[in-house]
């Protein structure tokens, strides 16, 4: 799991990473939030978390103080009758989910990458598959 909670953490993260699409994923959100909050400090907006292979629920719930598997509001697990998840939104990138969990009226927020991978945490990763929508750049929405 990679958390990361300034902006200077964030570049260097980038200029590391192997994987291309989660580059430009995070390349991509820096500069969006970057230009349209201009002259606040990117840890002021969001933490960025990333899931990869291997990383659990468990591992996420204990660096965020929450469980992504909980509904925020009415407590509700995922796997009961009536979950919905607490994130403002949830998009699957082909390879990558990427969800945004607003926490504050200021607008700071949880921004969460979970790696599509088969050694990736069954609940968190059967939770963005169903809950998720394609993203524009591949193909078709989701019908959910």
């Amino acid at each position: 799991m990679i958390t990361l909670r300034t902006a200077a953490a964030v570049k260097s993260t980038i200029e590391l990473l192997a994987d291309n699409q989660l580059r430009a994923l995070l390349t991509e959100r820096v500069e969006q939030l970057t230009n349209a909050w201009e002259g606040i400090d990117l840890s002021d907006l969001t933490h960025f978390l990333i899931i990869q292979p291997g990383n659990t629920a468990a591992e996420a719930e204990n660096e965020l103080g929450w469980s992504l598997l909980v509904n925020m509001v009415d407590g509700t697990r995922y796997d009961h009758l009536g979950f919905t998840p607490s994130w403002e939104w949830i998009e699957d990138h082909g390879g990558w989910f990427e969800a945004v969990f607003i926490l504050s009226d200021d607008g700071f927020g949880v921004s969460l990458f979970v790696q599509d991978h088969p050694v990736t945490d069954a609940d968190l990763l059967a939770m963005c598959r169903e809950h998720a929508q394609t993203s524009a750049h591949n193909g078709e929405r989701n019908k959910t």
